[in-house]
């Protein structure tokens, strides 16, 4: 009896352990989101050739990216804390190094776009339209990740769903690279400056979209585990 008493403890403990660890995962992906979202404005912005919004763009962004850096390490803190009962730490751990990825991508993306703003560049619409889809839909998958965490700690069969979903955009993303990399590549052959910063976003953009799914995954097994 004694013995079954210290098991149901360790079941509760490690219960309560990941609905704290959900939420945690929850709240940093709701400041990523709001980065995300900001993003996206300064992305518009530098489409339809705003460069002064874009140049003033980076410190709110960066301070969102310290924020969001400050919080996954608590989490990561507390993970190491309550590890003795928690079966899926590493899971965890996973996830939230991938969510520290996705913040810092997204700043390095602002801060590029920054420089080239900096420097009179202007994005020539012959490609504006290609690299608005392809940046949409990258960054659209930050909400889904964001939506995705809400379930974690209660509907694994919507994670899944979502999970597929966050999957399939990022097979569009990678469709949309390749189609955006050469035309840059064509338009810009000349201009070797602004090629090689034009190119290391679009290669930020492409790899925010692979650690999106990443973290997907992990959150994916996180919920099997759970169900």
């Amino acid at each position: 009896m004694p013995q079954e008493i210290i098991r149901d403890d360790e079941i509760l403990n490690m219960n309560l352990a990941e609905m704290n660890l959900a939420e945690q995962i929850t709240n940093i992906l709701l400041t990523i989101n709001q980065e995300g979202k900001m993003a996206q404005e300064l992305i518009s912005g530098f489409i339809q050739g705003k460069m002064e919004l874009v140049k003033k763009g980076y410190e709110p962004i960066k301070k969102i990216k310290d924020d969001a850096q400050r919080m996954k390490e608590s989490t990561m803190e507390y993970v190491v804390r309550v590890s003795p009962t928690l079966m899926t730490k590493e899971l965890y751990m996973f996830s939230l190094s991938h969510l520290d990825r996705i913040s810092q991508i997204i700043d390095s993306i602002i801060y590029r776009l920054s420089i080239l703003a900096h420097s009179g560049f202007t994005l020539d619409q012959s490609i504006a339209e290609l690299f608005s889809q392809f940046s949409s839909t990258s960054f659209n998958m930050v909400e889904l990740l964001y939506t995705e965490s809400k379930y974690l700690s209660s509907n694994s069969k919507k994670v899944g769903e979502i999970h597929d979903e966050i999957n399939r955009k990022e097979d569009l993303v990678d469709q949309l690279y390749r189609r955006l990399e050469l035309e840059i590549i064509r338009k810009y052959s000349n201009d070797l400056f602004h090629l090689l910063l034009l190119k290391e976003v679009v290669d930020l953009i492409e790899e925010l979209s692979d650690k999106i799914r990443d973290a997907s995954h992990d959150f994916r097994y996180i919920s099997l585990y759970k169900a």
